[in-house]
């Protein structure tokens, strides 16, 4: 399945670039090239971002005054 029409890049392809370490919105757009048309898939890909990368639990937690 295509993640980004415009670019026609699959599902796949974005995937594997997260396993690669494309841990961003831009690093998937510069390995991949999607997210770089019309921008209709940048919600899909941030959505398989957070899906491979969950936010850190510490990340969460306010930093001591």
């Amino acid at each position: 399945m295509f993640a980004c029409i415009c670019r026609a890049v699959t599902s796949d392809e974005v995937s594997a670039a997260i396993e690669d370490g494309a841990g961003t919105l831009a690093a998937v757009a510069k390995v991949t090239g999607a997210c770089t048309g019309c921008g209709t898939c940048r919600d899909r890909i941030r959505s398989m971002l957070g899906e491979r990368n969950p936010p850190s639990p510490r990340a969460a937690v306010p930093a001591p005054l």
